[in-house]
């Protein structure tokens, strides 16, 4: 018989199903969360893009590449310049000046300049603008600067180029190259770093290094000094020091000792003739010494003479070929 104040059906047993009823429900309801993907982290959208303004590349850009190949060393630099285009809003109006030295590696000198190094130096005009994608760049013009190691042609080339804050990547057919910006301002854009007339008075140097017929080494150097007397004729002077050295360090017979030397000095006139010079040995002043005395008198030589920017490239009566440089 039920106990006084307990309802029907709510006994012991009744209690123990209706709690296990639930704690299944609720061991369902963790199975079915577990189940679930997790919820999708809380983010923010993406910034937008950049967008570069044609004037953020105004200012001044830099470029260096070094390379060795062949027994040289090659270095080529390259100095650009932009600034907004007088009346046109769209366009920058740029230029660069490019120069490429090469250095032999072994000191075995060049025989268009007869030295051990040779530079080669152009600046180009170009325009830059603003596309769809980017920007395009095209050059307009260039002037080189003159030397016996360079024919002076370049080809005009035309580039797409892609900013990326102080980097600008230039494309072409095959290549590309990245420019960085060194300042932001709006200066002047470069002139030739050579000058537009080179001076021919002046002093100038020549050196070589060669076998003679004995098998020993002969370095010879001569300083040159141009001054002009009018606008058709020069008066040049050239001092010539010879050093003889054994090449294994024995002593010469004629000198006592590995090595010996002489200093020669030669007086010339400079006439013009077209668009070359002409000079002649007037006088010379040989140098004396023991290993001389076979030969102890100078002959007297003439050659044609065309300054290339800052090198003279005189030709001697046999074809002897000299290259005088302008010294530093």
């Amino acid at each position: 018989m039920p106990r006084a104040g307990s309802a029907p059906g709510w006994g012991r047993g009744s209690i123990d199903a209706t709690v296990a009823r639930r704690t299944a429900q609720r061991l369902l309801l963790v199975a079915l969360a577990a189940c679930q993907p997790p919820p999708s982290p809380v983010t923010r959208p993406a910034p937008p893009p950049r967008t570069r303004l044609i004037t953020d590349l105004a200012g001044g850009w830099r470029w260096l590449l070094r390379t060795a190949e062949a027994g040289t060393t090659r270095v080529e630099t390259e100095t650009w310049r932009f600034r907004p285009s007088s009346g046109i809003p769209t366009q920058l109006s740029g230029r660069y000046v490019r120069e490429v030295e090469v250095r032999s590696d072994d000191r075995v000198p060049f025989a268009c300049n007869q030295r051990p190094w040779y530079r080669q130096r152009a600046i180009y005009d170009v325009t830059l603008e603003a596309t769809r994608t980017g920007f395009a760049i095209r050059e307009t013009d260039y002037h080189t600067e003159p030397s016996p190691c360079d024919h002076g042609f370049r080809h005009l080339g035309a580039y797409t180029g892609e900013a990326d804050g102080e980097r600008f990547t230039l494309h072409w057919d095959g290549g590309a190259q990245t420019l960085w910006q060194v300042d932001g301002d709006f200066t002047e854009l470069p002139v030739s770093p050579w000058p537009a007339i080179p001076e021919l008075a002046g002093p100038w140097r020549w050196d070589a290094t060669s076998y003679d017929d004995t098998g020993n080494l002969r370095d010879e150097s001569e300083w040159w000094e141009l001054t002009r007397r009018s606008d058709t004729r020069f008066d040049a002077t050239y001092r010539r020091r010879v050093t003889v050295r054994s090449p294994d360090g024995a002593n010469l017979a004629c000198a006592g000792a590995p090595s010996w030397s002489y200093d020669d000095a030669y007086v010339l006139d400079g006439q013009r003739e077209d668009e070359h010079w002409h000079f002649y040995e007037l006088a010379a002043d040989p140098g004396q010494h023991p290993c001389l005395a076979a030969t102890p008198r100078r002959s007297l030589d003439e050659a044609t003479a065309e300054q290339i920017g800052d090198y003279v490239v005189l030709e001697w009566r046999g074809k002897r070929r000299q290259v005088l440089y302008r010294p530093d």
